[in-house]
């Protein structure tokens, strides 16, 4: 009966393990769309601004973007292969990248329907991304000393005590032995 109860409680944990990797592999995924996020905008706005239509700019970025980004684009790019419109296409963007990247499918697609200039959007997408990107890293600043207080305490904490406790206490036990 014990035997039995530790097989389950074994694959009990494996099950918890494996779930618990995935879940910390999804949240790393997603930090590192978020981060590379604006590097994507930013050439999405300099294919525009060269001349390349959305579509080119599409293929582009699916080959070229930021590692993590490149998925989107890629389903992005499937899409528009098997004759998908672009506007429609760009509703894979989100679904693969995550929420973050919805803003960015929308206000393509968007100007894609209407026919609206995509200079202007794009501009304000690249800004929205630096002033994300900013924040982010200003937040990652913030975060530094407290990362580096272990490692700063282990480190100094035994040099301190060997270069001043350590000769103190010798100092006293060695006069207190010439006061015998």
């Amino acid at each position: 009966m014990s035997l039995l109860l530790l097989a389950a409680a074994v694959a009990m944990s494996a099950v918890a393990g494996r779930r618990w990797r995935a879940a910390r592999s999804d949240t790393a995924r997603s930090l590192d769309v978020e981060r590379s996020l604006p590097a994507m905008v930013e050439l999405l706005v300099l294919l525009v601004e060269a001349g390349l239509t959305p579509v080119q700019a599409a293929r582009h970025l699916a080959e070229r973007a930021p590692v993590a980004t490149r998925p989107g684009w890629a389903a992005t790019v499937h899409r528009l292969d098997r004759g998908t419109a672009l506007a429609d296409a760009l509703g894979e963007l989100p679904v693969v990248l995550g929420p973050c990247a919805a803003e960015i499918a929308d206000a393509l697609a968007a100007a894609d329907r209407s026919g609206l200039p995509l200079g202007p959007v794009l501009e304000r997408l690249a800004a929205e991304a630096r002033a994300s990107r900013r924040r982010q890293l200003e937040a990652d600043a913030r975060r530094l000393p407290v990362r580096l207080g272990v490692p700063l305490v282990v480190c100094t904490l035994p040099s301190f005590v060997l270069l001043t406790v350590v000769p103190i206490g010798l100092g006293t036990v060695s006069s207190l032995r010439d006061l015998r």
